[in-house]
């Protein structure tokens, strides 16, 4: 990708190539997927799709199907486990497509950190360091074989438990005198249906990580801040931009856990009261993960506006006393000459720089953005309202609010 670079002497632009930020583009499995056609494009991806679909769900319909229970045949079929369907119809699609969107969004984020002339001249190298072994880090094949190691070992020891079976019969299995006997489908999805979307959530997770680590890194550099900038966070008002790059996969992993918690209600006996304090930490862990990084420079933020309000201060005084002397010591000024004059809209302009700095933010990021990030992270649980409500109630307790 190339960049432009901005000689204050000069006024033509040099053009300076630096790579593209990426989270997602790299390893031997990427390289592998793009050789096949199965990433680059939206074509692609569907592909991908279709194939992890092919690999993950079919064989569980088929099979189920064989065995009766896809449809009835026991208390929990297949077709009605709201967990598996968000998982291959949700959860897959979401975590293939949003790796474009997710890598231009960041990929904007860095670029503007070199455009900006937050980081000085002296950190430039460590920042383009920090930025070369975020994208080695969340692209190692070392680092993809422990997740897909993960991927394999968790559904196991979730599984082995079955904690939503009980004594009722499931598409995967049944207890039979106190023993857990697993289906041919349960299996299947033990074995390769589960590790295959962990492993797809565990990605996400470590580049996340990832990010977390480029942004901490950055926020210990000694950045030149504008605290007088209208973003009203210094310069880095656009870092309130990155929570974007992963609020689609949240939004996955929200569908997921909300269907998960739908199976325990239909099938495991539990209440949504019962349900409502693991669904209110999910919802805080999400948002932690997303918000995070925009904590890391509090203390730069902080301390640049004390920074400037106290310089900014002392030539106010100094300005202010000369406007006094100038304009109400013996003989008083015409309001004429006043009105002439530019020292008055130069007082205006200096309280407007003085007001935009004392209303520094310590973060980059604002609450009706907060907002943003919430809403779709919190927006799949919304349904589990009705096993505790009717839509009638509902909407009566929503008019009761705004009326």
């Amino acid at each position: 990708m190339a960049c432009g670079r901005m000689d204050p002497s000069r006024e033509e632009v040099e053009v300076i190539d630096v790579p593209a930020f990426s989270l997602c583009e790299g390893g031997r499995l990427q390289s592998a997927l793009t050789k096949s056609g199965l990433s680059g494009g939206a074509r692609g991806r569907g592909m991908l799709i279709g194939m992890l679909l092919v690999i993950g769900w079919l064989p569980l319909v088929v099979l189920s199907a064989a065995a009766g229970t896809a449809v009835g045949g026991v208390d929990h079929p297949l077709f009605s486990d709201l967990g598996t369907w968000a998982r291959f119809l949700v959860v897959v699609p979401i975590m293939i497509m949003a790796e474009p969107a997710a890598d231009r969004i960041l990929g904007i984020v860095v670029e503007l950190f070199r455009r900006a002339g937050l980081v000085r001249e002296p950190d430039l190298p460590a920042f383009e360091a920090a930025v070369v072994r975020t994208q080695r880090l969340a692209t190692s094949d070392t680092a993809e074989l422990v997740l897909l190691l993960t991927a394999l070992a968790l559904p196991h020891l979730l599984v082995a438990s079955l904690p939503h079976l009980g004594s009722e019969a499931a598409w995967f299995g049944s207890v039979v005198e106190g023993r857990t006997d697993i289906s041919g489908a349960g299996r299947w999805y033990a074995w390769v249906s589960l590790p295959l979307v962990q492993f797809l959530m565990l990605r996400w997770l470590w580049r996340i990580v990832c990010w977390w680590g480029l942004v901490w890194r950055i926020s210990r550099l000694d950045l030149a801040w504008a605290a007088s900038h209208p973003d009203g966070a210094g310069g880095i008002g656009f870092l309130a931009w990155s929570p974007r790059a992963f609020r689609t996969v949240f939004l996955g992993f929200s569908a997921l856990a909300a269907a998960t918690v739908s199976n325990r209600i239909q099938y495991g006996g539990e209440s949504l009261l019962d349900a409502r304090g693991p669904i209110v930490a999910f919802i805080v862990c999400e948002c932690m993960l997303l918000l995070a990084p925009q904590f890391f420079f509090v203390g730069g933020l902080v301390k640049a506006r004390y920074s400037a309000l106290a310089g900014y201060g002392l030539t106010g005084i100094a300005m202010t006393r000369e406007f006094d002397r100038h304009w109400t010591a013996p003989p008083p000024a015409s309001g004429a000459k006043l009105l002439d004059s530019g020292q008055s809209s130069a007082m205006i302009d200096y309280t407007g720089v003085y007001g935009q700095v004392k209303a520094m933010r310590p973060v980059a990021i604002s609450l009706r953005e907060v907002a943003g990030i919430l809403l779709p992270v919190a927006a799949p649980f919304a349904p589990l309202l009705l096993y505790q409500y009717s839509l009638k109630e509902i909407l009566q307790s929503v008019v009761q609010l705004v009326r």
